[in-house]
């Protein structure tokens, strides 16, 4: 569609979707080398994105202003200098609505619902469909770094024996992720079972607010806490020397996939059909027990008052050895050869 030359995508939104969201621009790109492609998010993830060298400019929203309507008025009035072919906005809010409308583009299109067991990558790859309905999904993300912050990561981390376990325990806004945070004692268990059968460093990521929480690991042998020391880009280049990246379902996790490194999801309330990581080198454990309810709303065991749900607790530590043992560890093995 040749006539199509700049696009304008919106993704305001969590971690995990502007990552999903940047499959359109990789797309679009492979097929339409010439076209522009421009991208509005949040301001802390416009850093995530900012070197991708499918995007002409990542344009950063402030959140804090979010309620402020001169500020709405002239960043639309900024967008519309562009004079957008196509906008396609993925986060459907009446702000993002209204901000379409002043860019005054060609076409617009919304984000369209889609089948809940649709993974969230073609659901939000469906919408660039109806503007360049022969593009091709590819099949994996892609997250690019600034190469200075990955020199100083590598080189910060270079002498730690091999292979390098990553695992995000989470922890805050807890109470909002019900499902799909396993509880600290299985983390403790699988960190100590990693190291002691396989070697390597067992590196711990999170947010500054999990830190406390997460430096109760430090007692696993060979363990460092990186827990609030990391910017969101020194984030993600040390996730890219992971061997193995293992997560519950979370934005850091589906950075790891997009940076193509082996990654697994320990899944919960959320399946790995709709939500867990992308790519020809993710994988995902999906829980032991199943229930009928949709547990956003209420959790199908009433009883159940605790953090840690049923549905994710399922999943042993013994299972998820398992699992790395029987369909990982030889892909880790080679691919540590590559990564050193």
């Amino acid at each position: 569609m040749p006539e199509v030359k700049k696009i304008l995508i919106i993704r305001l939104g969590a971690i995990g979707d502007v990552v999903h969201s940047s499959i359109i621009q990789k797309a679009i790109k492979n097929d339409y080398p010439a076209s522009k492609i421009f991208f509005l998010t949040l301001q802390n993830t416009s850093n995530l994105i900012k070197y991708d060298p499918n995007l002409e400019t990542v344009y950063s929203f402030d959140s804090k202003k979010k309620n402020n309507l001169l500020y709405l008025l002239k960043l639309g009035l900024t967008l519309q200098k562009e004079r957008f072919d196509v906008v396609i906005n993925l986060s459907n809010t009446l702000r993002t609505q209204f901000l379409t409308l002043l860019s005054f583009p060609k076409k617009i299109v919304l984000r369209k619902k889609r089948g809940l067991a649709e993974h969230a990558v073609q659901k939000f790859f469906a919408s660039a469909l109806s503007v360049f309905p022969s593009l091709k999904l590819p099949n994996n993300l892609s997250l690019y770094l600034d190469k200075k912050i990955l020199f100083e990561i590598k080189n910060k981390v270079q002498d730690y024996p091999r292979p390098f376990w990553i695992i995000n325990p989470a922890g805050e806004n807890a109470h909002l992720r019900e499902g799909r945070i396993w509880s600290l004692e299985n983390w403790e268990a699988l960190g100590h079972s990693l190291v002691e059968q396989y070697g390597g460093t067992l590196f711990v990521v999170g947010s500054e607010k999990e830190r406390s929480y997460h430096e109760q690991l430090q007692c696993i042998p060979n363990s460092l806490v990186y827990s609030g020391l990391l910017s969101l880009e020194e984030s993600a280049a040390l996730f890219s020397t992971a061997d193995l990246f293992i997560s519950g379902d979370s934005g850091p996790l589906h950075m790891a996939s997009a940076l193509g490194v082996h990654t697994l999801g320990i899944m919960g309330s959320t399946s790995a059909s709709a939500c867990g990581p992308y790519g020809t080198l993710a994988f995902a454990i999906n829980p032991l027990i199943s229930c009928n309810t949709n547990c956003s709303k209420v959790c199908a065991f009433p009883d159940v008052h605790k953090l840690y749900k049923p549905c994710i607790e399922s999943i042993k530590p013994e299972v998820v050895m398992h699992y790395i043992k029987t369909n990982l560890w030889e892909k880790i093995q080679d691919s540590s050869k590559i990564i050193n």
